[in-house]
């Protein structure tokens, strides 16, 4: 196996620029340098390659037989780099490449209208779009943009934008419900009740419950998981156990005795909807331009209305 040279770039692109100037002086004009500077990097580069690439005398500058084909490769090397640098300059200026997102399945009509529109204004774009129904793992799963629900923990490594801010999260169920099974009076209560989840994994659901100063994890599994608190508030309408909701979306059916706050003075966590991207200054324009968008367009789709409060 060939031993590694170590190289500096600086000085191989010094070469194919003497050989494209035929001269050490004009490559020196360029570069700002003296010409002893570019005849002692040129020196470093040979010995670094352990072979002679250049003869100079003093009418003319000619490259050795190793000196040339170390060239050729050289030079569509340079000008590989030269290309490469520019797209990625035009990328940093001109919305162009590859946008993923990742969101949670339930809002996905909302998020998809307006990923349309954004492609429609930007046709050197292309988005991946992942609905999910679990939680992401910000540090593992692969994303430039994610949508995410509830509490965002502080991270050095991303940005937190909120899109909508939500009502708290309490108990409820429906008469008929409590009339048969009980009305629970204490948390460790529902441990006895059907219970209804708009999160869970594998089988498994957690509610996190405050009162006051006191804070209670409950982990059970649902009598019924769903993924959009408009199915789950339905649910809880047709007497199939007590769900956690936006109170904003409960309040109606509790004026007019449809529904039944359980727990009264426990409360869910309260949290958001939030655009969460990778807190680093080399964002594409592309990633930029849609979480401009994104930012832009969401608050006002259906998804932040029921978020909001409107009955789904």
């Amino acid at each position: 196996m060939d031993a590694k040279v170590d190289l500096d770039l600086n000085d191989v692109a010094l070469l194919v620029r003497v050989v494209q100037t035929r001269s050490f002086s004009g490559a020196a004009r360029e570069r700002g340098v003296p010409v002893s500077t570019v005849s002692r990097r040129i020196a470093r580069l040979e010995s670094a390659l352990g072979m002679r690439l250049l003869e100079r005398t003093t009418r003319a500058l000619r490259l050795t037989d190793a000196g040339r084909a170390y060239f050729e490769h050289a030079e569509r090397a340079m000008d590989d780099l030269a290309q490469g640098s520019g797209q990625v300059r035009e990328l940093q200026t001109e919305p162009r490449g590859r946008v993923r997102i990742v969101a949670p399945i339930s809002f996905g009509p909302g998020i998809a209208d307006v990923v349309n529109t954004y492609l429609g204004k930007h046709p050197g774009v292309s988005i991946d779009l992942e609905l999910v129904g679990r939680q992401l793992d910000l540090l593992a799963d692969r994303f430039d943009v994610a949508i995410v629900t509830g509490r965002v923990s502080d991270t050095s490594d991303f940005v937190a934008r909120q899109i909508v801010a939500t009502t708290r999260k309490l108990l409820f169920a429906s008469p008929c419900y409590l009339k048969a099974r009980g009305t629970p009076r204490r948390v460790d209560d529902l441990a006895r009740h059907d219970c209804i989840s708009t999160y869970a994994t594998d089988g498994h659901a957690t509610w996190t419950l405050t009162q006051g100063r006191t804070k209670r994890r409950l982990t059970f599994a649902p009598r019924l998981h769903v993924n959009l608190f408009s199915a789950a508030h339905r649910a809880v309408l047709a007497g199939i156990g007590i769900a956690m909701l936006p109170e904003s979306h409960c309040t109606e059916d509790v004026a007019k005795g449809r529904m039944a706050r359980v727990l009264d003075g426990w409360e869910g966590d309260t949290g958001g909807v939030y655009l969460l991207y990778r807190n680093h200054r080399s964002l594409t324009a592309a990633v930029r331009s849609c979480i401009d968008h994104l930012l832009a367009e969401l608050p006002a789709t259906d998804l932040a209305r029921s978020v909001r409060g409107r009955r789904a």
